[in-house]
């Protein structure tokens, strides 16, 4: 679908299809602000199953031999970081390539670009901690078919979970430079205003789970 949608800016030349030309000059204006910030909400589409999978399934995918890392002088902070980085910065990369591949098809300035760019960084890492959080919640190392990994309503509710805060966020992000943009004001502090709106909601949802779910991390792999 990413590919699909960079095959219909190149044939649109990055500009919303004027129709008749009679819409007001208000919603063109409104479309083309979609069209450019939609190109995060492709990007986002492009690696959510990504970070769902490397997330979701951190510790899970260890299986039986997750008894190596409880044995080994490694702390629960650094554990989780690395589980999270591991998720984080992989789909990163793939987001920020789309991004800015899709971006230079449009032709988009640099400083909507550099806005879009740090919009993904902080949208992924708020993906990141809720979908790490569930695969803590649901842990499983008695899989022996990899089909099996996930059990339970964990990964549903993490896939949801993230559905959710992605759109959320992506309102927080956009919805003020939209909006002033549309008001007449200037775009660049409606920017500032998203990502200020936008940033809190991804760094809470980055860490606080993370946080709440961290003294289950040294249980985990124990008999109940």
């Amino acid at each position: 679908m990413g590919i699909v949608y960079a095959l219909l800016l190149i044939r649109s030349g990055g500009q919303p299809p004027a129709g008749r030309g009679e819409a007001p000059p208000v919603f063109m204006e409104l479309l083309r602000n979609l069209m450019v910030y939609g190109n995060v909400g492709i990007s986002l589409f492009v690696s959510w199953l990504l970070i769902t999978r490397l997330a979701m399934m951190g510790f899970s995918q260890e299986g039986k031999n997750y008894w190596l890392l409880k044995a080994a002088p490694v702390s629960t902070a650094t554990l989780l970081s690395a589980k999270y980085l591991v998720a984080y910065l992989p789909t990163l990369v793939l987001s920020w390539g789309f991004l800015v591949a899709i971006s230079l098809v449009q032709h988009v300035s640099l400083g909507t670009l550099a806005f879009s760019l740090a919009v993904v960084a902080l949208t992924i890492a708020g993906t990141a901690g809720l979908n790490l959080t569930f695969g803590v919640i649901g842990a499983n190392f008695d899989w022996e078919d990899p089909r099996h990994i996930t059990q339970g309503s964990s990964g549903c509710l993490s896939m949801l979970s993230s559905m959710v805060f992605i759109v959320i966020s992506l309102g927080l992000f956009f919805g003020p430079a939209v909006l002033i943009k549309l008001m007449g004001g200037s775009e660049a502090v409606g920017q500032i205003i998203g990502l200020v709106l936008g940033g809190a909601a991804s760094l809470a949802c980055a860490f606080i789970p993370l946080w709440l779910v961290r003294k289950r991390v040294s249980c985990l792999g124990e008999a109940s």
